[in-house]
């Protein structure tokens, strides 16, 4: 091999290293300048989609898709109230996936001006101006103090523990519960619409929610009090008693909504529990 060819192979591969670097160059070049345009979510149920992506994808910077592919890949994941964890998966240039794992929302509380919502675990996941539709209220507990992101200071895990089974209880049949109040006995009722229902202790819990789903397609429209304190299920014709309000309409009498069981009503509207 001369001299001569040596120096002119050098340059061929030059060129090939600077164009290399240059196509390497301009494919960065489009990615900084392409966005991410389609933004699919799954799992998103407490909030809308639309909702989360602009958590995740707040700015045009983190709109940008070589900017949030590294971020992805080596940044940390955004903290998102109600939100456990979250996945992101590039479907292709401009397209991406994003799979949410949602935290257990039970209940909140109202402390200092805010709503305290807690999940399923007993801590405190969020404070907030904002009434979230189908979660209730819980009443009649009370705290020294409340702090973000830890458990709720409840007099003991046993009283926890019911206000949990209650609330799981709930969302098994599917009932509209507004507020749930305990009084010093700890002795449930539901605020559902007009209809207050009373549970009274933790005992047969469960066949108590379940004789109330039952009865809810009537009295949903109702205003008054049920009384499911007494249930026996073991009775044989076990009475529930339903005392209208005074102004409460009269559609459908109750016994329809107990399917044949006792009622009464009464044009005297009981005292509410105290809150």
């Amino acid at each position: 091999m001369t001299k001569r060819a040596q120096p002119q192979r050098q340059k061929r591969r030059g060129k090939k290293v600077l164009l290399l670097l240059g196509a390497a160059a301009l494919f960065l070049l489009f990615l900084w300048n392409l966005q991410i345009g389609t933004i699919h979510v799954n799992g998103a149920d407490f909030y809308t989609e639309q909702e989360l992506a602009d958590f995740i994808f707040e700015t045009p910077l983190e709109k940008n898709v070589l900017y949030a592919w590294l971020n992805n890949r080596f940044g940390d994941a955004k903290t998102i109230p109600f939100v456990a964890g979250y996945t992101v998966e590039f479907n292709g240039l401009g397209e991406v996936t994003v799979s949410v794992y949602e935290k257990k929302v039970v209940g909140y509380i109202d402390y200092m001006g805010s709503h305290m919502y807690f999940d399923k675990d007993g801590t405190v996941v969020e404070s907030s101006s904002q009434v979230r539709e189908g979660i209730p209220l819980i009443t009649g507990l009370s705290f020294d103090y409340i702090v973000l992101y830890k458990k709720l200071p409840v007099e003991s895990e046993t009283a926890f523990t019911e206000i949990l089974n209650l609330t799981q209880l709930i969302s098994k049949y599917d009932l509209s519960v507004d507020k749930i109040h305990f009084d010093n006995r700890f002795h449930a009722t539901l605020y559902m619409g007009g209809v207050r229902v009373r549970l009274g202790g933790k005992d047969s819990m469960e066949d108590k929610i379940a004789e109330l789903h039952g009865m809810m397609a009537v009295l949903e429209n109702d205003a008054g009090e049920l009384s499911l304190a007494d249930y026996d299920k073991t009775a044989m014709n076990p009475g529930y008693y339903f005392i209208r309000d005074a102004a409460a309409p009269l559609e459908a009498e109750p016994e329809t909504a107990a399917s044949g069981k006792e009622a009464e009503s009464t044009a005297e509207a009981p005292e509410p529990p105290a809150e």
